[in-house]
C-alpha cells in the first residue's frame, strides 16, 4: 500500500495488476475496492486482473520533482 500511495503522489493515475495466482479466492474488484479505500484513491476501471485509480494530487506536491 505504501508504494501504491508514493505512486499516486507522483502521477494522479495509477494501473495496477494482479498477478492471476494472487487471485485464488477473491475476484480483482474486491482487491481493487480494498486498495482504493486504503489509499483514498477513487477505482476508475477494473479489466480483467488490472485496475486504475485515481487521486487528485495536493496543489504542493505539483510543482515538485523528486
Amino acid at each position: 500500500m505504501k508504494q501504491v500511495a508514493t505512486q499516486l503522489k507522483k502521477r494522479e493515475l495509477v494501473k495496477l495488476k494482479i498477478q492471476k495466482s494472487a487471485l485464488t479466492s477473491i475476484e480483482t474488484s474486491a482487491i481493487a475496492h480494498n486498495v482504493a479505500s486504503l489509499t483514498g484513491s477513487t477505482l476508475i476501471e477494473v479489466i480483467g486482473h488490472t485496475f486504475t485509480l485515481y487521486r487528485r494530487r495536493d496543489s504542493k506536491a505539483v510543482g515538485k520533482k523528486s
